[in-house]
């Protein structure tokens, strides 16, 4: 009977606590989730003094959320924790690099007289360290009156700085850099 006294008294005082605690909350989505834990509590009133009944030399007390873990346990489970963040990190590094450096050439490849281009980004912390061009340049006949390109004695070299000038003003425009972060050279030398 005392059983039964305990489990009765235990509801009514989840009830009276479920009941004030729905008429201080508001209309909308977190009331099924609390109505959810008050069945859970009711669930746990019913249960603890049944199988306390029932098993006598046991004692059920349930105290999952007290849970406590050994320190070796727990420094193992830091440690691992560390390795995982920095498998995403140097995840999220590489994308990064892949797509920026795919944005770049997007950029470049806009500039006259580049046919090509291969770019390499080097990234520390966040930011763009260096960018290092490989360009290679268009091979169509450029005639006299083409506007923007001078063609003379040494029209090829003219043409090259013309395209390293282009490249170098775009890439410090859109990114921020300084002259000495970025490396271009052109396939088949300079």
């Amino acid at each position: 009977m005392s059983v039964l006294t305990e489990i009765v008294r235990n509801i009514l005082v989840i009830i009276i606590m479920a009941s004030f605690l729905e008429l201080l909350l508001p209309e909308g989505a977190i009331r099924p989730f609390v109505r959810f834990a008050i069945g859970l509590f009711v669930l746990i009133a019913v249960l603890n003094p049944v199988l306390g009944y029932f098993f006598d030399d046991s004692n059920f007390q349930i105290t999952w959320w007290d849970y406590q873990m050994e320190a070796v346990e727990e420094e193992s489970l830091l440690r691992r924790g560390q390795e995982i963040n920095q498998n995403i990190m140097n995840h999220n590094q590489s994308l990064l690099k892949e797509k920026l450096e795919g944005q770049i050439n997007a950029v470049v490849l806009l500039v006259p007289g580049v046919e090509t281009v291969e770019t390499e980004a080097f990234i520390s912390g966040g930011g763009i360290e260096k960018l290092s061009f490989r360009i290679s340049e268009e091979q169509a006949d450029i005639g006299e009156d083409e506007p923007g390109v001078w063609l003379g004695e040494s029209g090829d070299e003219q043409l090259k700085e013309q395209i390293e000038k282009k490249v170098r003003a775009v890439v410090i425009n859109m990114y921020g850099l300084r002259e000495e972060q970025i490396e271009i050279s052109f396939e088949g030398g300079k």
